[in-house]
């Protein structure tokens, strides 16, 4: 997607305390604002260039790129998230899964097991399973996924950019894939990542 929110219909949600916890910008009111500012620092983020398998393949990388990401936004952007959520590893876990994970395709890419697109999109499945920040953990793997790609000589995904669906719908079929890939089947993360 060209603007890696999957953004929501709730924009004009004034935000909650809680919402707002960690926040670094006063005059956020609205999901919309919210957005809208995460959106002009993901855009700032890139603008860098894209890292080699190697250097992104690193867990500090990895947190760094969220730093990059969320960093003007949130005073938490890059820290492992400490509270257990309905997604992803245990805290305690996270540090440990993520070095596994960079270990892991390394591996991949040192002995070209997966093809590069089918590596970058199993790649981005386990970082969003692992889920080791508060927030952005999606957009986070997205990013990550498509700097994969083009590391191994891929364009960046697309994210479901050629498909004609509205943003429900399109968040829809999303999830639905990164579902079916816990079950065992790329395929369908795949296949969006390329439509």
């Amino acid at each position: 997607m060209s603007d890696w929110r999957f953004p929501q219909h709730d924009g004009h949600t004034p935000l909650s305390e809680e919402d707002r916890r960690g926040l670094l910008l006063s005059h956020i009111a609205t999901r919309d604002d919210l957005n809208d500012a995460e959106q002009r620092n993901i855009a700032k983020a890139l603008g860098r260039r894209p890292p080699t398998a190697e250097r992104l393949l690193d867990d500090m990388y990895l947190r760094g790129l969220h730093k990059s990401m969320f960093g003007e936004v949130w005073e938490w952007a890059d820290r492992y998230r400490q509270r257990v959520t309905n997604i992803g590893v245990a805290p305690n876990q996270i540090a440990a899964d993520l070095r596994m994970l960079t270990d892991d395709a390394k591996e991949w890419v040192s002995s070209e097991y997966f093809e590069p697109d089918e590596l970058a999109a199993r790649f981005h499945h386990r970082l969003v399973t692992i889920h080791p920040f508060a927030d952005g953990n999606g957009r986070h793997s997205r990013i990550s996924a498509d700097y994969l790609a083009q590391a191994l000589g891929r364009p960046p995904f697309t994210w479901g950019a050629h498909l004609d669906l509205a943003t429900d719908a399109l968040r829809h079929t999303y999830l639905t894939a990164l579902r079916t890939a816990d079950r065992g089947d790329i395929s369908p993360l795949l296949s969006f990542a390329r439509s």
